[in-house]
């Protein structure tokens, strides 16, 4: 007869399945945080980043006619400062490998705070995947990106700082409400792992750096701390005052961290200014559409959340929880805040799924593993090889190009703008214009190219009365947006101030269409296709007295449809604007 027990004799197999599902899971979340399409805004973060390695960090705004001299608080500038050295030293293949690796490296820090944790693999698993799914629409090459890893990097540090403080539901009279064991553990620290705390406003110093989202970051911090001062106070009152001050000190040198930048307290009042007025002209700024597909993962995340809620068997963390609900509220008011809330998720409540699949013995324990065969054991292996095959095909393939879709930007038009050598003032519109920076901008100062009269930097380096004339001429007055009331609706005042020279706008934003239409006594049509519509004004394009006339053969008008993927950056090809020079 063996000595050997039935858990010991699993064991191993146990650790094999464990490994196996570990592996399927990090390429499954890798595949999720690698889309390869490039996002409106990467072309100018990575020209401004080169700017500001050439010139140092500009005071004013760039490559725009309309907002020469304008102050240019610029909240993103490490973010900027790698993202152009990705792309001259990585290309962006490299830059897409790299964003994914950054991806995974935050769902193995949720694995492993779940491990620690000792929930069981599959709970941990199924827990990291609703985080990438629902990290999926965010994780593109944009600073917000940043915000995601320091926030990760905070849940992280805080966890390690608390461990054996938190998880335990310390308020007396929540702890009557949930259904938890009525011990509850005397509530003790690691004087050393809360010194680590100290790291943090080294933290956020480089946050306010990348991305806007310090300010949730540090209100969250904020909150988190207060929550766990209030349980050091119920739980040993007097006693717990030196260690709610060492919280409250923390909480002002975060906040005197956030000054550390080029701009110093002049960034949080311009934030301060700039937070105020909505922006439903950003779709991250909007609430999210629940019933669109797009939602779908973070209903799941959300049904998840209130299940494990109701099921657990475990005690809820009264400041996890207060956090949780909280950026649950804010995602429903604004779609970005939704990282915040799954990343969360993922840190906090993976022991209440987990408790709830034990409930359901969903999952089990290493002596319950059910016994396998020679036979059902190589089954196993051979479909976790194909697995890992199908999602490496797919990983590869992702990682393959960073594409620039011809239905979305207009490819076309701006190889026509580079191929006659046309230079100028340009109004164009909002999701086109840092592309256009890029591809047709000044790549040195005081080199002549195209200026823009809008772009993506939005407030930070226009005011709000060119923001409303350009979203005047591009929106018209019935989509969903904000203007100044301070200023009346005219449509067709971006056409003349600062004197544009071209107008390049998108045929499927139909009331800049109409107006174009409307001036085409003005304006002169230069170039159409199934998106894009290039119009110049008639006294320098359409004269043919002046040295910039275009004749009637050199323009092109057509109904071309705009299909296929090009790779980022998409700029124009030299070969053919050389021809034409």
């Amino acid at each position: 007869m063996s000595d050997v027990s039935p858990a010991a004799a699993n064991l191993p197999r146990r650790k094999w399945l464990d490994r196996g599902l570990l592996v399927a899971t990090l390429l499954t979340c890798a595949v999720a945080l690698s889309p390869g399409v490039a996002d409106p805004d990467l072309w100018g973060h990575v020209q401004y980043g080169r700017d500001a390695l050439r010139d140092g960090l500009p005071a004013t705004t760039t490559h725009s006619f309309t907002a020469i001299g304008y102050p240019w608080i610029n909240h993103e500038n490490i973010a900027e400062l790698l993202l152009a050295y990705g792309a001259d030293a990585c290309g962006p293949i490299g830059m897409l490998i790299g964003k994914s690796l950054l991806g995974v490296g935050l769902v193995a820090l949720v694995l492993w705070n779940a491990r620690r944790q000792q929930a069981g693999m599959l709970s941990g698993c199924l827990v990291a995947l609703l985080v990438a799914i629902n990290l999926t629409y965010f994780w593109t090459l944009r600073p917000q990106v940043l915000s995601f890893v320091w926030y990760t990097l905070l849940l992280a540090l805080a966890a390690w700082c608390f461990a054996g403080w938190e998880g335990v539901g310390r308020v007396p009279w929540l702890r009557s409400w949930q259904k938890a064991a009525p011990d509850v553990p005397p509530l003790t620290w690691s004087a050393s792992r809360l010194r680590l705390l100290w790291f943090t406003p080294v933290l956020f110093a480089l946050w306010t750096n990348s991305h806007g989202g310090f300010v949730a970051g540090w209100c969250i911090w904020i909150a988190y701390l207060c929550g766990r001062a209030a349980e050091a106070w119920f739980a040993k009152g007097r006693a717990a005052l030196g260690v709610i001050v060492q919280f409250a000190l923390l909480i002002a040198a975060c906040g005197l961290a956030t000054l550390v930048n080029p701009y110093g307290f002049e960034l949080h009042r311009w934030l301060f200014a700039d937070l105020l007025p909505p922006r439903p002209e950003i779709l991250e700024w909007r609430a999210p559409e629940m019933l669109s597909t797009t939602m779908l993962p973070f209903w799941l995340i959300v049904v998840t959340f209130v299940a494990a809620l109701l099921l657990t068997r475990r005690s809820c963390d009264v400041t996890h929880l207060m956090i949780l609900v909280l950026t649950a509220w804010q995602s429903f008011l604004h779609v970005r805040h939704i990282p915040f809330f799954a990343l969360a998720f993922g840190f906090w409540m993976v022991v209440h799924v987990d408790s709830t699949l034990r409930h359901f013995r969903i999952v089990s324990d290493a002596e319950t593993l059910p016994s396998m065969g020679a036979r059902m054991r190589r089954a196993l292996v051979v479909a976790m090889a194909a697995a890992y095959l199908v999602l490496g095909v797919k990983l590869a393939t992702r990682w393959g190009q960073l594409t620039v879709d011809r239905a979305e930007y207009p490819v076309s038009a701006v190889q026509y703008v580079a191929d006659q050598g046309l230079r100028g003032r340009m109004v164009v519109t909002f999701n086109w214009a840092q592309y256009v920076i890029d591809a047709l901008g000044a790549k040195a100062p005081h080199e002549s190219a195209i200026q823009v009269s809008f772009d993506g930097r939005f407030r930070t380096s226009y005011s709000q009365e060119i923001a409303d004339m350009n979203f005047d001429f591009i929106l018209g007055p019935l989509e969903p947006r904000y203007r100044s009331s301070t200023t009346q609706f005219d449509d067709e005042r971006v056409l003349d101030h600062g004197h544009p020279d071209l107008v390049l706008i998108n045929r499927y934003q139909p009331h800049s269409v109409n107006v174009m239409f409307r001036q085409r006594d003005r304006w002169t049509l230069l170039y159409q296709d199934k998106i894009a519509q290039l119009w110049g004004r008639s006294t320098v394009f359409g004269d043919p007295a002046q040295p910039t006339f275009i004749p009637v053969h050199h323009r092109r008008i057509s109904e071309s449809p705009q299909t296929g993927l090009v790779s980022w950056p998409a700029y124009p090809r030299r070969d053919q604007v050389a021809a034409r020079e």
